[in-house]
């Protein structure tokens, strides 16, 4: 008489099985869920990339030169202003007419294309899959 291979037995093997299968799942959402936070929220911080909402000054363009040289187009109140920044300082170069930022900001808007959001492509990959 073998008692290990009774019905109760494999029941219980097959529920450790499916909590096994839970377990993954769930330890596969929390690593997903921790590295949509971490990109979200903690790579921007890191890298100052975070907007600020408060305070008299924005930056209405940023032009990457080399790797550690950028062009800033600064506004502060009514007036705009383009820096220069490296490592080691920041350079004031130019005062520019807020009319002119208007007229560059418009112009650049018109000439890049706008980004498609995933959104679009999958509706889009999907509609070619069923012409097929």
């Amino acid at each position: 008489m073998d008692i290990a291979n009774g019905p109760v037995d494999q029941l219980v093997a097959i529920n450790s099985q499916i909590v096994q299968y839970i377990a993954v799942l769930l330890a596969l959402a929390g690593v997903l869920v921790l590295a949509y936070v971490t990109l979200k929220i903690g790579l921007p911080r890191i890298f100052g990339m975070t907007p600020s909402a408060n305070g008299p000054m924005r930056v209405l363009a940023r032009f990457p030169l080399e790797p550690r040289k950028t062009l800033y187009l600064m506004e502060m109140g009514s007036q705009v202003f383009l820096l220069a920044a490296s490592d080691n300082n920041v350079t004031y170069l130019t005062a520019v007419d807020p009319e002119n930022v208007a007229q560059i900001i418009a112009n650049e808007r018109e000439r890049t294309p706008a980004r498609k959001e995933f959104r679009q492509i999958l509706a889009w990959l999907q509609r070619s899959g069923e012409s097929q």
